[in-house]
Formats: C-alpha cells, sequence, structure tokens
C-alpha cells in the first residue's frame, strides 16, 4: 500500500480542519464586534461651542459662517453644520474614563441635553486652579493639553473641590465660554452617557415636529478619534 496518498490526505483534512477553527474565530471577531457597535455605540452631535477648538472648530450657521469660540444663541441653533460623532455606552468604558477624557454627560436627573466636555478630576482627588487656571491634582500641578489662550481668564473655583467617590469635575476645552463644573460644581458619575470615541462626520441640525433640536443630513467623514 502506498503511504504517501494517505499521509497527504491526512495533510489535507489537518489544513482544512485549522482552516474551519480560523475561519470561525475570525466569523466570531466579526459577529463580537458587529453587536458591540450596535448595542454600545451610540451617535451624538455637538451642540454649542464650550468645546471649540477640539470640537465644533468648522461649525458654521444657516449662512455657511463660521461660529468661532464665541457660543451662539441657542435659539437661533436651526441651520447650524456641527461635528458628529459616536460615544461608547458600555458600563466598562465609563467605568474606565480617565482624566482628560471627553465625554457626554448631563448635570441632573431632570437634563433633557447632552453636555460634551472635558474630565479634569477623578472620584476622590482634590482639584484647585491657581495662578488664572493652572489646574492642581491633590497638591501637584498636572499639564493640560489645551493652548494657553483658552486656559485663561476663565471663572474657575476660588476654593479648592475635593470629589466624592462618585463625582467628575468637567470642563469646556473653551474655558471662558463653557457652563460646567466651575460654575456648577462636580457631576454624578450617573449622569455620565458615555465616552466620546470619535468624530466621524458632521450634520444639520433642526427643530422636530416636538419643538427639541436633532441632526439630519449626516456627512460622514473619516473619523477623528480623541
Amino acid at each position: 500500500m502506498n503511504e504517501k496518498p494517505v499521509k497527504n490526505r491526512k495533510r489535507f483534512a489537518t489544513a482544512f480542519h485549522i482552516c474551519i477553527i480560523v475561519f470561525s474565530c475570525i466569523l466570531l471577531a466579526v459577529e463580537g464586534v458587529v453587536y458591540y457597535q450596535r448595542s454600545y455605540l451610540s451617535p451624538f452631535w455637538v451642540n454649542g461651542q464650550s468645546m471649540y477648538p477640539t470640537l465644533n472648530l468648522h461649525a458654521t450657521d444657516k449662512n455657511g459662517h463660521e461660529l468661532g469660540e464665541n457660543p451662539p444663541d441657542p435659539s437661533a441653533r436651526e441651520g447650524y453644520t456641527v461635528d458628529y460623532g459616536v460615544m461608547d455606552t458600555h458600563k466598562k468604558a465609563i467605568n474606565k474614563v480617565k482624566r482628560f477624557d471627553v465625554v457626554v454627560t448631563k448635570y441632573s436627573k431632570e437634563d433633557t441635553s447632552n453636555k460634551i466636555k472635558r474630565v479634569l478630576g477623578l472620584p476622590g482627588e482634590t482639584i484647585e486652579f491657581k495662578n488664572d487656571g493652572d489646574l492642581y491634582v491633590n497638591g501637584s500641578f498636572v499639564e493640560q493639553p489645551l493652548a494657553e489662550e483658552y486656559i485663561r481668564g476663565a471663572l474657575y473655583p476660588t476654593e479648592k473641590t475635593v470629589l466624592k467617590a462618585d463625582e467628575y469635575f468637567v470642563c469646556g476645552d473653551n474655558r471662558k465660554h463653557s457652563y460646567d463644573s466651575s460654575n456648577i460644581g462636580p457631576i454624578k458619575k450617573e449622569y455620565i452617557t458615555g465616552k466620546v470615541v470619535a468624530i466621524c462626520g458632521t450634520a444639520t441640525v433642526y427643530l422636530d415636529k416636538n419643538n427639541f433640536y436633532d441632526v439630519k443630513n449626516i456627512d460622514y467623514h473619516w473619523p477623528r478619534y480623541l
């Protein structure tokens, strides 16, 4: 009996089984990614200039004029072109929020609108601002990822802020034009909707039939991860 064909058949069978296993693993991985995206990645749009220039750098009014760093009148928002992105709403993502991450949050249980802010202080920390905006955490200076012009000249707390185990200190990057923890104090973890993953397009703001702002005409571009 010729052993060569038998060995070849065994090799072929082994290779075939390996291919099936690899294909199955890839298929499961793809299905897992799709499930995760459908379950935990949610869209959001940037509804103001408080995170300028990180977000809405090229936001325009209905006439195509760039809004710049000065926040517009919210009652005149219809027709604006704003940044459109995705956030990770999974509990694990929120639990792993780090300093300088950008999050989507509300300020209270009754709050109906999303705010996009940068995390400066984490649970249990003591936050203090000196020298017109310099950030100190637990007594140590922490450099911020912002240009000086956006840090200086804002209204900061004059006293130290001690964060509880479920509290975060958040600020907009456009400090002089941001309503945030400097004004209202820390936010509760339960109010954080998600962690911003990427800006993946622009959209047009409109007023729906219930008089709530929403977006349409989404124009996707290559994702810009934050």
